[in-house]
């Protein structure tokens, strides 16, 4: 069952939107498939969401903070039989592929909120990228660092394309082409969207737990989880949280987290790539009474 909180500015629009097949067969709407296949296998393949004692049971509530297109609500599905998933994504063409393609699930009950978490109810201007969807954000990072970080990212996928024959090529040539690529993917469009308080959104929904809070928000995590008043946080029995602004940013959130009762760990994805970037995988001790291990 869907019920839909769409209250936003600009309102959704499905255009842009293409189809593609997953690896696994499942055909979903996409506004850019090749960041949608780089999703799929760190969600699918590299299992991301499963590392560091991550657990769901059966009737585990998820709050899926930045949804993107629905591939993580696909996951939850997979994980377990039946459940709870609130998920917020602000950009309008995203959350048009995002209700497609979690609409019809057969067992999750899924809530669609197409707004953004923050620390205020309100509004804000997002960055869209249509061709690299996943980087959209209430503040785009166009720093030295991340422009490098883009260009690392881009040469990998070219030497891995092109194999052995990348090496006979001019760095120059490289170089030249990988920019020409990263402009490409950034050009971006502003959108003015909803923001709404996570804990706002748990008192509105009567939500009497959180068994997963994933929070992947593009540089606006901390705004999101001080939406979260100090009487919600007992509610929440694990965090997964990317942070987007380097070690220190992640020392921060590991702090943060442990503040309220929980064991994290950091880890990098990919830290020749991004190395700005960490995952935090926090879990409470002692709260282990409705979970069981994700499986396949």
């Amino acid at each position: 069952m869907i019920r839909d909180a769409r209250d936003s500015v600009t309102p959704p629009t499905a255009k842009g939107l293409r189809s593609m097949v997953l690896p696994d067969g499942r055909s979903v709407a996409t506004l850019c498939p090749e960041n949608t296949r780089i999703a799929y296998d760190e969600i699918f393949d590299e299992r991301i969401y499963e590392m560091f004692g991550i657990e769901l049971a059966d009737g585990a509530t998820v709050f899926d903070v930045g949804a993107n297109i629905g591939l993580a609500v696909l996951w939850v599905g997979d994980r377990i039989g039946r459940g709870t998933v609130h998920a917020f994504e602000p950009i309008p063409s995203t959350f048009a592929a995002l209700e497609r393609n979690v609409g019809g699930h057969p067992h999750l009950d899924i809530h669609l909120h197409h707004a953004g978490a923050g620390n205020r109810d309100g509004t804000a201007t997002f960055t869209f990228y249509p061709r690299t969807s996943t980087s959209s954000s209430m503040y785009p990072d166009d720093s030295p660092e991340a422009h490098a970080e883009s260009t690392r990212f881009i040469l990998a996928d070219m030497r891995r394309r092109l194999g052995a024959g990348f090496a006979f090529l001019p760095g120059w040539v490289t170089r030249s082409c990988a920019e020409v690529v990263r402009r490409f993917y950034q050009r971006s469009q502003a959108v003015t969207c909803r923001l709404v308080r996570i804990s706002d959104v748990i008192h509105d929904e009567g939500v009497d737990r959180i068994d997963l809070l994933k929070l992947d928000v593009e540089g606006a995590e901390f705004d999101a989880l001080e939406g979260i008043v100090a009487s919600d946080w007992p509610r929440i029995g694990q965090v997964i949280v990317e942070v987007h602004e380097g070690k220190e940013a992640c020392t921060r959130m590991e702090r943060l987290l442990a503040e309220r009762g929980f064991l994290t760990t950091a880890w990098q994805q990919a830290p020749d790539v991004f190395a700005r970037h960490w995952l935090v995988y926090a879990r409470r001790p002692a709260d282990r009474s409705t979970a069981s291990t994700v499986s396949s």
